[in-house]
């Protein structure tokens, strides 16, 4: 008997959580702005494509208007702070760079904010951008690509910053378990299907 409690609609939901932290920088002229975001998604390998959620009420949004590149950094798990701190306060009312202390460097393609805590940055150039519900999508092609070797191995990160959902942060578990085609496929000649 199936155990899963059903809701007809939901208001806010965390049950695909949890889901790697993205801070979002942007620049116009001298200001700069950084934003937490849980949500954010890979587009395409061909042309390569990222997609950022931002709320029109955020300051991010107002800045991101202004200009036509944005960069996506993600953190290791030791810099949680980081990410409540440009997540829980707005441009608006503080400059984030000078309260927290922030360090940064120009993209090397865009003029766009990489953080130096970043494990991981995408350099994007917005190519689209569209309304669903009550956020805006931003689609950035990815132009350039900046990482730390020491936090990943094949492209993985244990160390990344994931996001739990109601202001509560995470990562990765020590184990990892490839399971891929090949997998399958031998699984499959076991069963003789």
């Amino acid at each position: 008997m199936n155990q899963l409690t059903f809701e007809l609609r939901s208001g806010k939901y965390y049950y695909h959580y949890p889901f790697p932290v993205a801070i979002i920088g942007v620049k116009v002229d001298e200001k700069v702005n950084f934003m937490s975001a849980a949500w954010h998604t890979q587009l395409s390998f061909d042309p390569p494509l990222y997609g950022i959620l931002i709320s029109p009420k955020r300051y991010t949004n107002e800045l991101i208007k202004q200009t036509d590149a944005f960069s996506v950094n993600f953190l290791k798990f030791e810099d949680y702070k980081i990410a409540g701190f440009v997540g829980r306060t707005s441009g608006k009312d503080l400059d984030k760079v000078k309260t927290f202390e922030l360090k940064y460097f120009d993209g090397k393609v865009l003029p766009v904010p990489v953080l130096e805590n970043a494990i991981a940055c995408y350099e994007c150039k917005i190519v689209d951008q569209k309304t669903y519900g009550d956020h805006i999508l931003y689609v950035g092609e990815i132009v350039g690509i900046h990482y730390d070797k020491t936090y990943y191995d094949n492209g993985l990160s244990k160390s990344l910053l994931l996001y739990h959902g109601n202001d509560r942060y995470t990562y990765a578990l020590n184990k990892s378990i490839k399971f891929g085609k090949e997998e399958v496929y031998n699984e499959l000649s076991n069963k003789k299907v």
